[in-house]
């Protein structure tokens, strides 16, 4: 196939299976020449196999990047937000310390409304977030949704 689709795979599997299905979906992809889409929530597999990333919110690409530019410099505030929710395993624990959350709830996506979708949940958004926000160029084939990257 030109393309191997797979949607959520290691969902829900140890750590040892988990790597076991990526190595074969990884090896499977080069033997084959294939394209690999692989859909997930789990932004340590995004980070250990993805070449470029899209996020979605709402049904909405909100930014596209290479993997190192992403993770690095995320553009969208929904992306960040994904980012500081993800535990830190390396750092000192400290009692009573809660993981990073993104405000509020996902929109109903059958009032979808106008103007960007995250708004309701952004802490940077301003008056102009009621538009529908384009996709806007950063450096390289960085893209970010967001009207904070307007002037860039």
């Amino acid at each position: 196939p030109k393309m191997i689709i797979a949607d959520e795979p290691t969902t829900a599997l140890d750590v040892t299976i988990q790597a076991q299905i990526l190595d074969l979906l990884v090896s499977m992809q080069a033997s084959l020449g294939s394209a690999l889409l692989f859909i997930t929530h789990d932004l340590g597999v995004v980070a250990e196999i993805a070449d470029r990333v899209v996020v979605l919110y709402a049904g909405q690409v909100v930014e596209e990047a290479p993997v190192e530019a992403l993770f690095g410099r995320p553009g969208h505030p929904y992306t960040t937000g994904l980012l500081a929710s993800v535990p830190d395993v390396d750092a000192p624990r400290r009692h009573g310390i809660a993981l990073h959350a993104i405000p509020g709830t996902v929109p109903n996506l059958l009032d979808i409304g106008m103007g960007c979708r995250f708004r309701e949940r952004c802490d940077r958004a301003h008056d102009r977030c009621t538009e529908e926000p384009p996709m806007i160029a950063l450096a390289g084939d960085h893209r970010v949704r967001c009207w904070l990257h307007a002037g860039h």
